[in-house]
């Protein structure tokens, strides 16, 4: 299955009005060129809302009869704005992988794959936080999807803890013991000050979300941990964090994002 896809600044302000992330690199043009760009980028967990949508529409469209699976993306390239791109979409046994292609290049900005996993183990550490159900329905109406849709409610889930990853004060705080001469309020405010990319995002989710349920399977709200971030690198040769949250409900796993960031050199910041 093959599908063609043009992303415009539109797109990077729905997902900036769901996510808080106002990067300069999507908006503003000259901060991009004196980066060394031409051209604005859209989000890149923007653009995989479409590939894990149409990954889960092939993987629906099969009957599924696992109890969790995982969808792991490994991120090579921005995905910029007014740019034709190619989504294209292969079953393969057990497997449904997709990669998003420049159409006229056809270099690879980021490739995908769905397959079952092993059951969520309940994570051991990070402080227990709880998201009422009446704020998850509310950012389900933000979404820049529709989150009751069934192949796209654990894309939602995911982005909803990305979300709540990157504004948490434990996140920054593991950040800033590593950068403290940073000024910010939260890892978006990080994001706007050193050039970071994202390379890889995993999400193990019950397959209960594939499933209808008009309150997301929540009963009173999501609870959710923080896993201590995991940080590699120097200055020097730039940073890599991985960095995990875990969703929750009635202490029993629902999902869990894992996000992989890099960072430029640090040497001259």
């Amino acid at each position: 299955m093959s599908m063609n896809l043009t992303y415009t600044v539109r797109d990077a302000e729905e997902w900036a009005a769901f996510s808080g992330d106002y990067n300069p690199i999507h908006f503003d043009l000259q901060y991009v060129r004196n980066m060394g760009a031409e051209q604005l980028s859209v989000h890149g967990m923007r653009a995989m809302l479409d590939m894990k949508r149409h990954l889960s529409a092939a993987l629906l469209a099969t009957s599924p009869q696992e109890a969790f699976y995982t969808c792991s993306t490994r991120l090579r390239h921005p995905v910029l704005c007014h740019t034709p791109y190619q989504l294209q979409i292969t079953e393969n046994g057990k497997q449904i992988t997709g990669k998003l292609l420049d159409s006229t290049t056809q270099e690879c900005c980021f490739s995908s794959k769905l397959t079952a996993s092993q059951p969520l183990a309940l994570a051991s550490q990070g402080q227990e936080h709880r998201l009422p159900l009446a704020e998850v329905m509310t950012l389900s109406q933000q979404f820049p999807g529709e989150a009751s849709d069934t192949a796209q409610t654990w894309g939602f889930f995911d982005a909803l803890l990305f979300q709540l990853l990157v504004k948490s004060p434990e996140t920054l705080a593991m950040v800033t013991e590593t950068l403290p001469e940073l000024t910010a309020a939260t890892l978006i405010d990080v994001f706007a000050q050193i050039p970071v990319v994202q390379t890889h995002h995993e999400t193990q989710f019950s397959a209960k979300l594939l499933l209808p349920d008009a309150h997301y399977h929540l009963v009173e709200g999501l609870d959710y941990a923080i896993q201590p971030m995991l940080i590699m690198g120097s200055r020097d040769s730039g940073f890599v964090l991985r960095t995990e949250i875990q969703g929750r409900v009635q202490q029993q796993p629902l999902i869990t994002t894992a996000v992989t960031l890099k960072t430029w050199p640090l040497a001259s910041h």
